[in-house]
């Protein structure tokens, strides 16, 4: 996995890794593959760094597992390979938040950006040597560039800033719409979840739970590996 100081950033963009992932799945039709059978239908090498670089980008956007030598795809991975096209684009943008230097990026200077921000933002916060920076940053803009437009964020999913000295409140507000429902909608303090309220809506809350749960665990190891004050 490519590192960029104190960040992960996998090799390739999403849809490059969903183009493999059908691209095997198609020929084995099974959801868990030892790596030599998936480097051979993908006509690579298994040792190789190309492969190894793609099956990391596909772990790390969180469409598989590796493990025994074999490789699984994931739950999101296969809502990538079976949803309708409205799951499959809610997944890709799920799988692409999940990249900590994608979103905090995102954060800071939305979908334009140029090669010298992001060499800045390396050197700043993820602490990258500057003799490294400009090198990473060339990669790391390639690939952010392509995967910019799936991100979601809490300030993309914010209210309105003139709500923001509210109470905190919770529950739903039921409004005709084209969709015919307003989204559920909670909001306390920092925090501020929508969900679409239709037919898929306990699917929703799942995928947001499953999220939550991998930032929690993401957080929580990046404070074991920080050094504790003496």
């Amino acid at each position: 996995m490519p590192k960029a100081g104190k960040y992960d950033y996998p090799f390739f963009d999403i849809d490059h890794c969903i183009d493999k992932l059908r691209q095997y799945h198609e020929v084995l039709k099974i959801d868990e593959v030892t790596r030599q059978i998936v480097a051979e239908t993908l006509d690579m090498k298994m040792r190789g760094g190309g492969f190894a670089n793609l099956i990391s980008a596909m772990d790390k956007y969180g469409l598989v597992t590796t493990g025994r030598g074999n490789i699984t795809i994931t739950d999101l991975g296969k809502k990538i390979l079976y949803g309708e096209a409205h799951e499959v684009e809610r997944t890709k943008k799920q799988a692409v938040s999940n990249i900590d230097l994608f979103r905090e990026l995102y954060e800071q200077y939305g979908d334009s950006i140029n090669q010298e921000q992001i060499r800045a933002f390396l050197r700043q916060k993820g602490n990258v040597d500057i003799s490294k920076a400009q090198k990473i940053a060339e990669k790391v803009d390639k690939i952010y560039k392509n995967v910019s437009n799936y991100i979601v964020t809490a300030k993309k999913l914010a209210p309105p800033s003139e709500t923001s000295s509210q109470a905190p409140s919770f529950g739903r507000r039921e409004v005709t719409t084209e969709s015919g429902k307003e989204p559920l909608k909670v909001q306390k303090g920092g925090l501020y979840i929508e969900i679409a309220s239709d037919n898929e809506t306990l699917e929703n809350i799942q995928s947001a739970k499953n999220l939550l749960t991998f930032w929690e665990n993401e957080l929580r190891n990046k404070q074991k590996k920080e050094p504790k004050a003496a």
